[in-house]
């Protein structure tokens, strides 16, 4: 499971088993969520409302980075 980034306490990681929409996994403490690549919406777990913000505002600042991992990943 590479961690493919980590800002504010927060480490974003991609799963190479993953299956489903492409999404990566936001952990912050005891936190963890998924987020959609697409539009950086929660689709599962918890997250604190500022993490979460961040987290959105990292994904749609590095959605083509993002989805070219998550189907490199895929493969």
């Amino acid at each position: 499971m590479p961690r493919i980034a980590f800002f504010f306490g927060i480490s974003i990681y991609m799963y190479m088993d993953d299956h489903g929409v492409p999404h990566c996994h936001g952990v912050y403490g005891d936190y963890a969520g998924s987020f959609v690549l697409e539009d950086g919406e929660l689709i599962a777990g918890e997250m604190p409302p500022t993490q979460k913000n961040k987290i959105k505002a990292f994904i749609l600042a590095n959605k083509e980075d993002l989805m070219e991992k998550w189907n490199e990943l895929s493969n």
